[in-house]
């Protein structure tokens, strides 16, 4: 499994406070089944805004120190953008910001909102060579509710990421739903735990995959999990597959909220 969407990384941003915590994590990461993970910390105008090398030595550092404690799970450089015009200047050279150095950006919208320039933000990156994936838009009240406008961005060549929280659960009913209709309409092409910590947002992809396995079958979650972000990772095209004509409600028959509903009876 490769996860990638995290926050490993020590005193850069909300994420791991120190490399003792970075290290814990990884640990974690690996027992859980991840092989290899993508550190994103915030890039993020008037907050958060570290120096690109600043991010890539600091995943160096990372991955030097588990390989010495003996880990075989392997830690790449890359960021999670939000979504501000004013940041474009900071992607005029190649691969700045983008997930190992690459051809691919990992970037955020707000929770509540969809900026009206974020058509613009995504077409600028692209004319730039920088391929959008979109963290979480699960997670963004708006676009819950305009699902067809997210249709039209993956049309767009924009990929989607969604986070394991949000599949099993963890941030509501409402969040959940949205990410299961996202998986069983081809509208998700990563997966990223979005780990923050040891405790309540932790680096786990497993249980999450099993939902996933049992709403798209095996072959469909491997592409999410492991072939898709490997080409990520490598920069390499992906395949964006026609998106399933949308509905109003996910079918009972593949609801895994209904399936754990059951079991709890």
């Amino acid at each position: 499994m490769i996860d990638l969407h995290t926050h490993i990384l020590s005193d850069i941003d909300d994420g791991a406070p120190d490399i003792e915590t970075t290290i814990e994590m990884l640990q974690m990461a690996e027992k859980n089944g991840t092989q290899i993970i993508v550190a994103t910390p915030h890039v993020i105008e008037g907050r958060w805004l570290p120096d690109w090398q600043e991010i890539q030595i600091k995943s160096e550092q990372a991955d030097r120190l588990a390989k010495k404690t003996g880990l075989k799970v392997r830690v790449y450089p890359g960021a999670e953008v939000f979504i501000n015009l004013d940041l474009l200047a900071l992607f005029d050279k190649k691969g700045a910001y983008c997930i190992n150095n690459g051809a691919y950006m990992l970037v955020e919208l707000p929770a509540l909102e969809i900026p009206d320039y974020t058509e613009e933000f995504f077409f600028r990156l692209q004319s730039q060579g920088i391929k959008p994936i979109l963290a979480h838009p699960e997670r963004n009240r708006q676009l819950r509710q305009k699902l067809n406008l997210l249709k039209n961005w993956i049309e767009k060549g924009i990929l989607v990421q969604i986070n394991a929280s949000s599949i099993n659960g963890r941030f509501g009913k409402e969040i959940a739903e949205t990410a299961e209709k996202l998986l069983i309409h081809n509208m998700v092409h990563c997966l990223g735990s979005d780990a923050h910590g040891l405790n309540t947002r932790r680096p786990l992809l497993a249980e999450a995959v099993e939902i996933m396995e049992e709403l798209i079958g095996k072959e469909e979650t491997k592409l999410i999990v492991a072939e898709n972000p490997l080409k990520v990772i490598n920069s390499q095209e992906i395949e964006i597959k026609p998106v399933k004509e949308l509905m109003n409600k996910s079918g009972k028959k593949n609801s895994f909220f209904g399936k754990l509903l059951k079991n709890l009876i």
